[in-house]
């Protein structure tokens, strides 16, 4: 499976990175946002995802009714 690296976000999240190293000087503090930032993340877009699908299906039965 192929995925597409959307570079805007990569670049965000390498700025996130840098500045809460910069603020906390330690990798164990930074590495625990990291991953709950993914994680959150991960979790906002499997949510929107399966609401889009869940619309478009009510789109479809709409209009398999008329």
């Amino acid at each position: 499976m192929k995925r597409i690296v959307n570079w805007k976000e990569f670049a965000v999240l390498f700025i996130v990175i840098g500045c809460v190293y910069y603020l906390s000087k330690s990798l164990l503090i930074t590495g625990g946002i990291l991953v709950l930032l993914l994680l959150i993340d991960g979790l906002l877009r499997e949510y929107d995802n399966k609401r889009r699908g869940e619309k478009q299906a009510d789109e479809i039965r709409k209009k398999l009714e008329e």
